[in-house]
Formats: C-alpha cells, sequence, structure tokens
C-alpha cells in the first residue's frame, strides 16, 4: 500500500488487515517501487496524489517495466471525476477507485484481482527495501519511460497528419515512406492495400535493381495473410529476405493492407524496430480505413451517376 498520508494509510492498512491480508506500507512512490521491484509483490495499491512520484506516473511505470508489467495496479484516490478516472485507466490500472468510508469497493476489487474465495487470502509480504532500486534509479527508469511515451505519441501525431491527404493515396504512401525513413534504415519498404477484390502496393527502394524480387516476396507474404491477389501480375522470383518486418493492417476486424521493411544484408532489425512498426500500422489503419472508405462511395456515386 502506498500512500503519502499517515492517517489514511493507517486507516487503509487497518482496514484490509481485517480483512486477512498482509499489507507492507510505503510512504511515497519511489518507496513502493523500490520494494516491488525487489520482492514482485501479488498487488499494488496506490494513492494518486502524492509528492514526487504520482499514482498515474507510478502505474505506467509498473506497467511499461518487464519486472513487474504483470502485476496488478489498483488507484485509490479522492478524485472521482471522468477526466480523472479517464486517467487512471490510460495509465493501465487494473482498478481506478475513489476512496470511501469503510473502503468496501477497494476489499471487493482486492478480492476479485486476487482470485480469493474463501479462508484468509494474504498479499505477500514485501522484503527491506534496502535491496532493491535507489530513488535515483527509479527516477532515471521514469524518465526514460516518460521519454518513450513521449516518442511513441510524436509517432502516432505523425502518422494522423499522413491521414491529411486521405484520397491520394500516393501522397499517403510518401508520407508513411518519409516517416519511416527518418526512424528505420532499410533497403526497400513497401505498403500492400486491400481494395476487397485485389491489392496494390506502393513501394519504395533504397537501393535500384531489386524491384522484381521485392515485388515478388511481398506479393507472397501478402497472399500469406489473406490479402487479396493484385490487380497486376507480380514477377516470380524465389529470394528470402531475412530479417524482414512484416506487419499486417487490420481495421474493424478485416485485414485492409500490409506493411513490409526489408533491412539491408547483414542488417538485423532489434525488437524496439518491431514495436515501432506495429505502432505505425495500429494508427495506420485508421488512415487506411478512412481511404477506403472514401474510395467505396466514389465507386458508388459512379456507378449510380451521382
Amino acid at each position: 500500500m502506498i500512500e503519502d498520508s499517515p492517517t489514511q494509510l493507517l486507516t487503509i492498512k487497518r482496514t484490509l488487515e481485517t480483512e486477512g491480508y498482509t499489507v507492507v506500507a510505503a510512504q511515497n512512490g519511489a518507496e513502493g517501487l523500490a520494494r516491488a521491484y525487489n520482492e514482485l509483490p501479488d498487488l499494488i495499491i496506490s494513492d494518486v496524489i502524492m509528492t514526487g512520484i504520482n499514482g498515474y506516473q507510478l502505474c505506467r511505470l509498473v506497467k511499461h517495466d518487464p519486472d513487474l508489467t504483470s502485476t496488478p495496479v489498483i488507484l485509490l484516490t479522492k478524485l472521482d471525476g471522468s477526466l480523472d478516472r479517464f486517467w487512471g485507466l490510460k495509465s493501465g490500472a487494473d482498478r481506478y477507485i475513489p476512496k470511501e468510508a469503510g473502503f468496501p469497493s477497494l476489499i471487493k476489487a482486492v478480492k476479485e484481482i486476487l482470485g480469493e474465495t474463501g479462508g484468509r487470502p494474504r498479499l505477500r509480504v514485501l522484503g527491506e527495501a534496502g535491496r532493491g532500486p535507489t530513488s535515483e534509479e527509479i527516477n532515471s527508469r521514469l524518465n526514460q519511460l516518460l521519454e518513450r511515451l513521449l516518442f511513441e505519441a510524436t509517432i502516432v501525431d505523425e502518422v494522423r497528419r499522413i491521414g491529411e491527404d486521405i484520397l491520394d493515396l500516393e501522397a499517403i504512401s510518401e508520407k508513411l515512406f518519409g516517416l519511416l525513413g527518418s526512424i528505420l534504415s532499410y533497403a526497400a519498404c513497401a505498403l500492400v492495400i486491400s481494395h476487397r477484390r485485389y491489392s496494390t502496393f506502393m513501394l519504395d527502394l533504397s537501393k535500384s535493381g531489386q524491384d522484381q524480387a521485392v515485388k515478388s516476396y511481398v506479393a507472397k507474404v501478402a497472399l500469406q495473410l489473406g490479402l487479396p491477389p493484385f490487380h497486376e501480375e507480380m514477377p516470380k522470383v524465389a529470394q528470402q529476405f531475412d530479417n524482414a518486418l512484416t506487419q499486417p493492417i487490420d481495421a474493424a476486424g478485416q485485414r485492409v493492407g500490409l506493411l513490409v521493411v526489408i533491412p539491408w544484408q547483414n542488417q538485423t532489425y532489434k525488437p524496439g524496430d518491431q514495436k515501432v512498426v506495429r505502432l505505425v500500422c495500429e494508427q495506420l489503419s485508421i488512415v487506411l480505413r478512412l481511404y477506403l472508405s472514401f474510395e467505396q462511395r466514389e465507386q458508388e456515386a459512379v456507378s449510380t451517376g451521382h
């Protein structure tokens, strides 16, 4: 239990202990995180408004850290506005519960999360914080997290800007390749778009002379992933591109496209590169869905003469 108010901390601790839980208290986010890193608790309960690391930041750090990501988090607060609840859920909290007399909602949530149905449920006792990370190390991890989240938010914003040219597929592709090229080094990048009955693709090559092999490889991957045949006949070249990143693009339960990023020879992409491509495709699915919707409307207007 993490709470910077001594009175609230004692009250909540006693309430949970009455229910049979063993609770270890921490008076700020840094102390609570240090103990969590040290012992990997079954559940973290934290206040939102705290000096230093607040509950939202703590929750984001927990949910984005490989050592703690599976640990459930309950955010407990006096704030009950819709905006506060929104940020609580966006931070990754498993529950967002307002403080109330007797804490019945908290007790219920703890039982639900831990899956206790009877007996005397107990949280694992946390060890001393001395063996865990220092406050400086925790603040460093938090800063790294915030930088990563800012980077991801920037990518999301850039992909959404691509949608400004929603009726121009060439402009969409050009901006997409420009964005990816500023982040990743690649020999070739291909965007495949499903038009329901057939597929088309846009290609960006950093090295000439590979277009036939790349087209053949992309066509093969696209068919394997369930996209319709290409509108034009694709070359048959038996070449495999090792370490290529292939990410399907889905929207509203339908496969609307595919992004293929082919590295240079002897180049290996890292997990972070795959995450960037996945993030781009998540946002690109919205852009392609709107583009295909406009395309369908135009086709229907032509067929009806309007």
